[in-house]
């Protein structure tokens, strides 16, 4: 026996046999209810539901177990593993709702949404389409310049594509054991446990190198659906042995029961436990209770679950999980309650939307007639529609240029009426949001005591000057460059983005990978790479990290833990001494303004000026106090001859205390921290000034 592989048919197919329906139950439509409840009172931030992401492991083992289940009994009933017909139930039943919920939220995004924001948006509406969003947001987890991804409406679909992922692998280790382990449900059961088993240890493993990956990456959670396709071969194994129907169903209700107390502890607040931890701990409780309530139907908990108004919510719970976090964000941007009131909101529209989408939507989908025995058409369809929404539906979308209904400035602080004059008051000019989001400089640049060579980016005739740091100095990257071509310099750069310039230093907020290389990259360079650079003045320039919030998050590289004050002082009298060891000066660039001020925080300038009708209500004001690093910055210049400081503010704020967001056409910076580094460039020779200004160049 084999699969089966349909041609494309000319007329109508004819009818094929088809296994005997399994029996509903209906329990199980009140266990999904549970689930999307937990999650969506988790999303809301109701107190006493930190935990409730356990509903997603509960959709995880149950999704694994009937999907195995329904499977394993079509196989059997017509000793064929038909994977077009697999495939195309679940095109019908998940594509649909999904294409529409995907753009639904983009046309809601429209409203409510600035063009800056929804750019963003894009490649993960696609990737929500196209099922791999949980790497998507891996990669913008990864993204030093990215939004926070707890703001994406698309954020929930990365289970969705755990799931479908799921879809794919499992058909094909079906299709291995049903041609080569002679059918033997022992062996698929082995081989299942050993999945489980390989995705557990990769759990553990990552949730200590890469949080990131250990929450979004399938082969992390893949432990949790496997857990649910074992379960169901494990039934299948003691159901071909003839066990007692009513000492399984005595069992079963113990099971239930012992897994439902399980659940409700793990997911109370009373356990102090990892994220990782908790998962690993609950699924076993979670398919305790799945196969407790399958098996006891009569049971009190499987009664219990299925009423009728759970078990209604159940069969529309897949609605409710695509509409409830887009809703939960509208809400909040519309209005600003508390999380009781955003939660019954919330559920208001979750509810309703996934409603009619059942009703009009996916039930007549699944229940056609027209598309019954049509299965790999059916599922090259569901893929079409889904591509063509991924690539041009949702990015036509996404990138108009509608402003929100919502105009208000995001801004923190607006300009008193005694300080508008005729530039404050002129109109926000077109801007090219996508254009200016990337004005961010070249990607990060950095090299080797082995290979020095490769930090030059302009090889002159002049002085050689070394720019270090981190973001900021990758977005003065381009106005150096242009100033060494016109000076004559010779330019190295070393630059790796959330990366202190301070020797010895590591920002441990920064993603594993991101670390990696800030350490690659600062290793041994003071020490060995830029004494064989033979340069003349290093540069050095960063966000400054020194406020309370990066207290714990700025560490030795020697894992020595000392006040966050101290070690910075430490590495920069460090920095500078080893600079001048090297030959060459060192120049501090004292902390860059940003929106919000000098360090993290501030509003988007981009979301304010799609929002704003006039520059002033973008404007920064320069706030009075000044970083810790600066007074530094400053002693380290006064105790070493060769070291000196500069401030380029002045250059980036010339009507400071307060500074325009667009200066002569030219947006100044294009997020919080960040200025722009086409502005940079248009001001270098104000920038030349201020370095040689420090008599070191």
């Amino acid at each position: 026996m084999t699969t089966t592989t349909r041609p494309a048919p000319t007329s109508a197919p004819a009818p094929r046999p088809t296994a005997a329906p399994l029996a509903y139950r209906p329990q199980l439509d009140g266990i999904r209810t549970v689930a999307v409840m937990l999650v969506l009172l988790f999303h809301a931030e109701l107190p006493g539901f930190a935990n409730g992401f356990l509903g997603l492991d509960l959709f995880f083992v149950l999704s694994g177990f009937l999907v195995t289940t329904v499977v394993l009994h079509g196989a059997s009933a017509s000793g064929e593993l038909r994977l077009g017909a697999f495939f195309a139930r679940r095109a019908r039943r998940l594509l649909p709702a999904a294409v529409v919920t995907v753009l639904g939220t983009c046309a809601l995004f429209v409203l409510l949404a600035s063009k800056p924001e929804r750019l963003e948006l894009v490649s993960q509406a696609r990737s929500a389409l196209l099922y791999v969003a949980n790497w998507q947001f891996i990669l913008d987890g990864a993204d030093y310049f990215a939004r926070d991804v707890q703001e994406s409406p698309f954020l929930h679909f990365w289970s969705l594509s755990v799931e479908e992922q799921f879809y794919v692998l499992l058909p094909l280790v079906l299709l291995v054991w049903w041609r080569w382990g002679r059918r033997n449900e022992v062996v698929l059961l082995g081989v299942l446990v050993g999945l489980v088993v390989a995705s557990a240890v990769n759990q553990l493993v990552w949730a200590q190198v890469n949080p990131s990956w250990a929450y979004y990456a399938t082969d992390a959670r893949l432990y949790q659906l496997m857990t649910g396709a074992a379960l169901a071969v494990l039934l299948r194994l003691r159901a071909a042995r003839g066990a007692d129907e009513a000492t399984t169903a005595r069992g079963a209700a113990l099971l239930a029961t012992a897994g439902a107390i399980g659940v409700a502890v793990v997911a109370s607040e009373l356990l102090a436990m990892a994220a990782t931890t908790r998962n690993l701990v609950a699924t076993p409780l979670l398919a305790a209770l799945v196969v407790g309530v399958y098996l006891a139907p009569g049971a009190w908990l499987s009664r219990l679950l299925s009423l009728p108004t759970l078990t209604y919510l159940g069969r529309i719970s897949y609605g409710i999980y695509l509409w409830h976090w887009p809703m939960l964000l509208a809400v909040g941007r519309v209005v600003e309650v508390g999380p009781a009131l955003t939660a019954a909101v919330g559920t208001v529209l979750s509810v309703g939307l996934a409603s009619m989408s059942y009703h009009l939507l996916e039930h007549p989908v699944r229940r056609a007639r027209s598309l019954d025995g049509w299965w790999w058409p059916t599922v090259a369809g569901g893929l079409a529609v889904s591509l063509a929404a991924a690539l041009l539906v949702a990015p036509a979308l996404l990138r108009s240029d509608r402003t929100p209904i919502a105009t208000a400035s995001a801004a923190t602080t607006r300009v008193d009426e005694s300080l508008t004059n005729r530039r404050l008051g002129r109109p926000v000019p077109p801007i090219d949001y996508a254009e200016v989001a990337e004005d961010k400089g070249p990607e990060g640049v950095y090299c080797t005591p082995d290979a020095p060579e490769d930090c030059l980016v302009v090889d002159g005739p002049g002085q050689h000057v070394v720019l270090v740091g981190d973001s900021h100095a990758q977005m003065l990257t381009p106005a150096f460059e242009a100033l060494a071509e016109e000076k004559g310099l010779r330019l190295s750069v070393s630059i790796v983005t959330g990366c202190p310039w301070q020797d010895g230093l590591l920002n441990t907020r920064n993603p594993t990978a991101v670390q990696e290389a800030c350490t690659t990259a600062r290793e041994d360079f003071y020490t060995e790479t830029l004494p064989r650079m033979d340069a003349d003045a290093v540069v050095l320039v960063h966000l400054p990290r020194s406020d309370r919030t990066w207290e714990g998050k700025i560490r030795s590289r020697e894992g020595e833990q000392l006040p966050l004050a101290r070690m910075q002082l430490d590495g920069v009298r460090r920095t500078v001494d080893l600079v001048e060891a090297a030959g060459a000066s060192a120049v501090m660039v004292r902390s860059i303004i940003g929106t919000g001020g000098f360090d993290l925080g501030g509003f988007d300038p981009l979301d304010c000026l799609a929002r704003a009708r006039v520059l002033g209500d973008c404007v920064v004001t320069v706030p009075l106090g000044r970083p810790l690093a600066d007074g530094m910055y400053d002693t380290a210049a006064i105790d070493t001859e060769s070291a000196g400081v500069v401030d380029l503010n002045p250059v980036i704020c010339p009507d400071a205390p307060v500074c325009l967001p667009v200066v002569d056409g030219t947006v100044v910076w294009f997020n919080p921290t960040h200025v722009t580094a086409t502005y940079l460039v248009e001001q270098r020779e104000q920038i030349w000034t201020a370095l040689t200004g420090t008599g070191l160049l």
